[in-house]
Parts: structure tokens; sequence; C-alpha cells
């Protein structure tokens, strides 16, 4: 049942263009985050994160399990089945790929074929502009290489599509509903403008994410506020490797491995930092094509950046499709429902 759930949310994400421009607009963590805002003018922020944060994915969890109950107490339920398959495909659909990250890899890719500088220079902004920071990076975005933006496209990939449905697949619908939730809650929360502009923008406005600005507890530092980061980093350890894994699969195998084993030892790194770092080094290893890149230093030299760009979401996607690939065969064991 979750490797058609799987197959499915990927199909309509990807051919779904109404629901592709909805969360290109993060609309779901606007939500969350304005949710989160209101609550802690009543319960105080720190309460106000732990119940935004625990109790939607304890809900949908009791909601699952009784239904999983229903199907096994009455066999041959097809409505409580296909009521499984639609809250699990529903959930999954607002989770993955809340930035549309693949849809700005494949626009900067055809704009770098086109030789269109301002649309290349507007896509690779928006592309540095999202979470998910690979360790080795330039200081802007016009000192960022080919190389890094590709890194950039692969560690996106990580926290877009694959940790969300791993956890899906080992916890369901509530273990990826926690885990988008504690990745949007480590991230520095946004400040929601309630009110705002006057004149023509007001509405246009209203309930926006002023992403320039940072909420007022981000300076805190609590404990509670800190929790979100460093479970988030836990959660990531194991799955980034197994991500990383699975790039070697996806592409150049021996080039991957040795950047895995003989990659530099960064001790000053924390956590989430040495996952991001793991993630991006055997990446862009894997990705072969440093003796394909013929661009001078300093030069524009679009179309050959694009060979990064496309090779990236490649990889990306190759991964995806190897990880699905070994869903079916725990379906096919009966270890996977």
């Amino acid at each position: 049942m979750k490797l058609f759930i799987l197959l499915v949310v990927v199909v309509l994400e990807r051919s779904w263009t109404a629901l592709a421009r909805w969360c290109a607009d993060r609309g779901v963590q606007k939500r969350v985050l304005s949710l989160r805002q209101r609550l802690s003018a009543v319960l105080g922020e720190s309460l106000a994160l732990l119940v935004v944060w625990f109790v939607p994915p304890l809900i949908l969890a009791w909601f699952l399990a009784w239904f999983l109950a229903w199907i096994d107490a009455d066999q041959g339920s097809l409505l409580g089945v296909l009521l499984y398959l639609v809250v699990s495909i529903a959930t999954l659909l607002l989770l993955v790929a809340p930035g549309q990250a693949h849809k700005k890899a494949k626009a900067l890719a055809q704009a770098c074929q086109q030789e269109d500088a301002e649309h290349a220079a507007q896509c690779r902004a928006q592309l540095w502009r999202d979470g998910a920071d690979p360790i080795e990076q330039a200081d802007s975005i016009e000192e960022a290489s080919p190389q890094q933006l590709a890194e950039r496209i692969i560690t996106l990939g990580f926290n877009e599509w694959f940790a969300v449905l791993f956890w899906f697949v080992v916890l369901g619908p509530a273990g990826a509903l926690f885990y988008r939730l504690t990745d949007w809650f480590a991230q520095p929360p946004p400040i929601i403008n309630s009110a705002v502009n006057s004149g023509a923008n007001t509405t246009a406005n209203a309930g926006a994410i002023n992403e320039s600005l940072p909420s007022p507890h981000a300076q805190t530092g609590s404990f509670i506020d800190a929790l979100p980061a460093r479970l988030l980093a836990l959660l990531d350890w194991p799955i980034a490797r197994l991500y990383a894994f699975l790039l070697l699969l996806a592409g150049g195998f021996n080039r991957g491995l040795d950047a895995w084993l003989n990659g530099p030892i960064k001790n000053d790194l924390s956590l989430a930092e040495k996952n991001a770092d793991l993630i991006g080094r055997v990446g862009n290893a894997s990705l072969e094509l440093e003796r394909e890149d013929d661009c001078a230093e300093g030069a524009v030299c679009l179309a050959d950046q694009s060979r990064w760009y496309k090779n990236a979401s490649a990889i990306v996607l190759r991964a995806l499709m190897i990880g699905l690939g070994i869903v079916a065969l725990f379906t096919l064991s009966g270890w996977l429902r």
C-alpha cells in the first residue's frame, strides 16, 4: 500500500500544476507558522511550539490507527482502505517539495541552455535563498560556482523529498508530518505579518511571511526553541547516510565512495552541518562532471553550466527511483504493507 501511495504522490506532485504553484508559495508552512504565532499570544511561545509541533502528528496517528483497526476488524472494507489512501496521499502532497526546488533547478538549467543570463540569475538566487545549505559555499550568490549550486540542488532534494518519504515509509503519515514540522521549526522562524502595508497591497500582504526579519524568539536561545534543530539533526543522521549511498548507486560509485571515505575530517562542524557536508560532498563527486567543466575562470559560460544543474537534478531523481525500488522489494517480501 505504501509503495502505491509513494508512486501516486510522485506523479501528482510533478503533474498537478495548481498544487505546485501553491506549494511554491510555501502555503502550508505559512499557515503553520501563523497558527504558532497566534497560539503564542495565548499560551506563550514555548508552549505554543510544543502544541503545534506534537499535537497534529498525534491526532493523525490516532486517526489512522483507528482506520487500520477498522480494516483489520472488517476484512475487505474497501471504504477503510480508500480513506487511508486518501489521507496518506493528501498528507504527503502537502509536505513534499515545499520550496519546489526541483522545478527551480529545471528552470535554471533551461535558462542556462538558452543563454538567458537575467533569468538564470533569478533562478540561482531563488535556489540560494532556500534552506538546507551545503557547507562548502560562497559568501554570496554572485560568487557561487556551478558545483556549489549543484550541491545545493542535491541537498535540497534530500530535504524536500527523500527525508519526508523515508519517515513516511518507516512511521506512516504521522511520521512524515512530524519530520516536516520539525524541519520547519528548526529553521530561523520568520515573522508573519497579520496587519500591514497600506494601500492596494494590504490584502495581498496580509498573513505573508516577512523573510527578511527574524522572529523575536529566535534571539532568546531557550532550550525549547533549540530543540527542533537538535532533533532534526538526529533524525537526519541515519537517512543522510542512506541518501548518500543511493547517490553512489545513482552516479559515479567509485568517486563518490572515495569522497565519502577520504573526505576531510571537520570536527568543528555540528551534527546538522556534518549531515549536509556528507550529502553535498558525495553528491558532487558522484556527478563526475569536473573534467567536463570547460568554463574559463570568471566566464559566463551558461550553456556549459547547465550540465551541472541538469545532472544534479537527474541524480536526485535516480536516487529517489532506486529508493522506490527498494521499497518495492520490501513490499514484495511482505515486510511492508
